[in-house]
């Protein structure tokens, strides 16, 4: 009985019951009307017979009615008694009163913040080959966790206990500003493959940059290398090479596209691999915000000056971003992979300073309910004395997210926000802007990046502790996709990193404390904010 009702209630059931029912009410509806016409057409002689017509037609119309209404209410309470964030229940319930079905129906769909439970599955699989080789033995513990100032350790011990990886030192972290310097790197590190390549990124566009990185891939995978790419089906529907899956299998390359688009209704649709990942060996690992197409690297001009950013990884981290990449390829592939066959290496040991953690984030992957992207960035936030930097494209932020910067300012930090000055997309621009003054009038900083488009996504605080990844400040990456990066504490490219930002600063426009914005920005903002969790 368990199990029947479990299945009743599945998603993809009550979506087609939903619009089924939908259907055949309005069906009825409309028979409703035409026995009517017809009736009156005729002269209404045979009032019995019409009179019993219209009652068969109403009680169906009424018990179709009431159907819809059992199915709202017990989606009405899905909705109420899960447990996540209130700011994501509220605007499906406002809506509900408005187009009930229609709304229900988009929720099943896309409202879901856990993974399908395939999905999932895998997760949990590829989880368990991995923890065991993050676990540290006392005397790891303490060489690690013991050295660090206490109020940063925090920081890194909740990225341990959700993730089941695990903070290294001695990393070398190479700091990449722009795609300019970014991308001739990665195409020199590409040539020093002698075993795998593994690439993950949201968006593989046709261009020189991708035939680049082609050509080089075909050359190792003649060469024994083991290449395997992974793109995003959505991300990179309108700019990926037609033949690119044939081509590099011809080429002895895996390649696949992650969460393929189907015809049949599917909550996976909403959760994206917005990853950027490149691993080369045991020797080099690249992530950032940088995705494989030719804008990324100013060859092709679409918003001002595309600014953006990656870090090289060199060290025991890499193995981080190995484990994170595999798992994303065991989805495509709905297969467990050899964990202990790529994780084992010889990582070199540098002479710098400092922690590193790598690590990804998927939608309640890890965690039920655990949004460590988002939960990341407050930790890195409450630690901060002095200063907190944010770069990010898209400022849509979640109220938790909101507290923890204009609670920092509020106690004497800091803290700046770098957003785009030609943003790429103009409605999620306009929500941006309908919160600037709630961080204005808490004493954060907001500055448009004049020059262009600002893509990176990086917090630096106190100039010590610093993210560099995929996730944006807004919901779909804090919620719906899967994301990663890198949190590193006392590195020696840090400076640098600071000196970048402070120029960014001093290119882009201060926005104004009283500013306010009017007209028709401020109106479609505010009506589509009720729609926020899906932007």
């Amino acid at each position: 009985m368990k199990v029947f009702f479990k299945r009743i209630l599945s998603s993809k059931i009550l979506c087609f019951a939903l619009l089924v029912l939908e259907f055949a009410v309005i069906v009825a509806f409309w028979s409703f009307i035409e026995f009517s016409f017809v009736d009156s057409a005729a002269g209404g002689t045979d009032v019995s017979g019409r009179a019993q017509t219209n009652l068969i037609v109403s009680i169906i119309f009424y018990a179709l009615r009431a159907i819809l209404y059992v199915i709202d209410v017990i989606v009405f309470f899905k909705i109420i008694i899960r447990d996540e964030n209130t700011e994501y229940k509220v605007p499906w319930l406002v809506c509900m009163f408005i187009l009930p079905v229609w709304t229900i129906t988009f929720y099943l769909v896309f409202g879901r913040t856990k993974l399908r439970k395939k999905d999932a599955k895998v997760v949990d699989d590829s989880v368990k080959m991995f923890e065991k080789r993050a676990e540290l033995s006392e005397e790891e513990n303490q060489a690690v966790f013991g050295e660090m100032e206490e109020r940063y350790s925090g920081v890194f011990k909740y990225l341990r206990n959700c993730t089941n990886l695990d903070v290294s030192k001695n990393n070398k972290i190479t700091y990449y500003k722009n795609g300019e310097t970014f991308f001739p790197e990665l195409i020199e590190s590409l040539k020093k493959a002698e075993k795998f390549i593994f690439i993950e990124f949201f968006i593989i566009g046709e261009g020189k940059l991708w035939q680049s990185v082609l050509e080089m891939l075909k050359e190792k995978a003649k060469n024994g290398v083991d290449v395997r790419l992974i793109y995003d089906d959505i991300g990179s529907s309108s700019v990926v090479p037609k033949d690119i899956v044939e081509t590099l299998k011809e080429a002895g390359i895996e390649c696949h596209a992650f969460h393929p688009v189907t015809p049949a209704l599917s909550n996976a649709l909403n959760n994206r691999d917005h990853r950027k990942i490149v691993v080369i060996d045991h020797k080099i690992a690249y992530t950032g915000g940088m995705n494989l197409a030719d804008e990324y690297a100013n060859e092709v001009v679409r918003f001002g000056y595309w600014k953006d950013t990656m870090v090289k990884i060199e060290g025991k981290a890499i193995s981080n971003l190995i484990a994170t990449f595999l798992q994303n390829y065991d989805l495509t592939t709905f297969t467990v992979s050899d964990y202990d066959k790529y994780l084992k290496g010889d990582y070199e040991e540098y002479e710098d300073k400092g922690y590193a953690f790598a690590f990804g984030d998927a939608p309640g992957a890890y965690s039920n309910y655990e949004q460590i992207g988002e939960q990341n960035y407050i930790n890195l936030i409450n630690v901060a004395n002095k200063s907190v930097y944010v770069s990010t494209p898209y400022l849509i932020t979640s109220y938790p997210l909101t507290r923890a910067l204009t609670g920092a300012a509020k106690r004497g930090v800091d803290v700046k926000l770098i957003v785009p000055g030609i943003p790429d997309k103009k409605f999620a621009y306009w929500m941006a802007k309908s919160q600037f003054h709630v961080f204005l009038e808490a004493g954060v900083k907001i500055y448009t990046y004049t020059p262009g488009f600002n893509h990176e996504k990086l917090m630096l605080v106190d100039d010590r502790l610093c993210f560099v990844g995929t996730i944006n400040f807004d919901f779909r990456s804090l919620t719906h996709h899967f994301e990663c990066g890198v949190t590193f504490l006392d590195a020696p490219c840090l400076p640098e990193i600071k000196e970048d930002l402070d120029q960014m600063v001093s290119e882009s426009e201060l926005v104004p404390v009283d500013f306010k914005q009017k007209g028709i920005q401020k109106l479609l903002a505010y009506a589509l904010k009720i729609f926020r969790v899906l932007f």
